[in-house]
């Protein structure tokens, strides 16, 4: 079994006792370093390599975010654990390997450990991506990182056809038959996407309008896709969904 180093980085003394309490539960994991503020907690990462650290958002007056740029390589992965839910997004699209929220649960911490444990890493890929995110405005991402086996593959959002919700996971379906299964639910990536183009056009599906190739009306309203699949179109969002195409497409 793989020895897994780790870090945590917080303002709250509980929240730091909490956490090392159920990290030290975990067989062969290892507590480096604990920091409460952003200046000792990068000292640390210059000094002592993790394999993960455990870290708060909101650490007044400045939040973690503002830690990232300033890591000459990131070659450890990041699990965010917060009482702040509207962060995830910002927090999971530069590829985060988890976000935990307060009040913390075991099972959450552990099943987090496991996947550093079981996983291979590719850090060198994304290092750039993380730092361009962060110096630069979020509204002209184009590209999404999606987990896989082995590292990361950067997903051009142009080649997402359409979203499928699977419990608190996502199918990702892109161009060229490829998936992907994603650990974020539908609804972060509703509010990650929807202004590049996309619609929640159903409970279970989010869309991509440039992928559409026919709209199916009547009782059993769908939207055909470009790979020929038949989207459900959802009789509660129907007649705004329909309305707000206008905008866009000439009916």
């Amino acid at each position: 079994m793989r020895n897994v180093r780790v870090a945590i980085l917080d303002d709250e003394v509980s929240n730091i006792e909490i956490l090392k309490s159920i990290i030290l539960s975990c067989e062969n994991v290892e507590v480096v370093w604990i920091a409460d503020n952003l200046d000792d907690a990068l000292a640390n990462i210059e000094k002592e390599k993790v394999d993960v650290i455990f870290m708060d958002i909101q650490m007044p007056p400045y939040t973690s975010f503002e830690l990232l740029p300033k890591i000459p390589k990131i070659d450890f992965e990041i699990v965010f654990v917060t009482a702040y839910q509207e962060y995830a997004i910002r927090a999971l699209k530069m590829a985060a390997m988890d976000y935990i929220l307060k009040p913390i649960k075991t099972s959450d911490i552990v099943a987090a450990i496991e996947k550093v444990r079981n996983k291979q890493n590719k850090y060198g890929e994304i290092t750039g991506l993380i730092k361009n995110y962060f110096t630069n405005s979020p509204e002209n991402f184009s590209k999404i990182v999606v987990h896989v086996a082995d590292g990361y593959d950067i997903v051009d959002i142009s080649k997402i056809m359409y979203i499928e919700a699977l419990d608190s996971y996502s199918k990702i379906k892109l161009t060229g038959n490829v998936s992907y299964v994603a650990s974020r639910s539908l609804k972060d990536f509703e509010e990650l996407l929807t202004e590049k183009g996309f619609y929640r056009v159903h409970k279970s599906y989010l869309i991509n309008i440039r992928h559409m190739i026919k709209i199916v009306k009547g009782v059993g309203a769908s939207i055909i896709m470009t790979d020929g699949a038949s989207i459900p179109i959802s009789a509660r969002k129907k007649d705004v969904f329909f309305e707000e195409l206008k905008g866009v497409i000439s009916f």
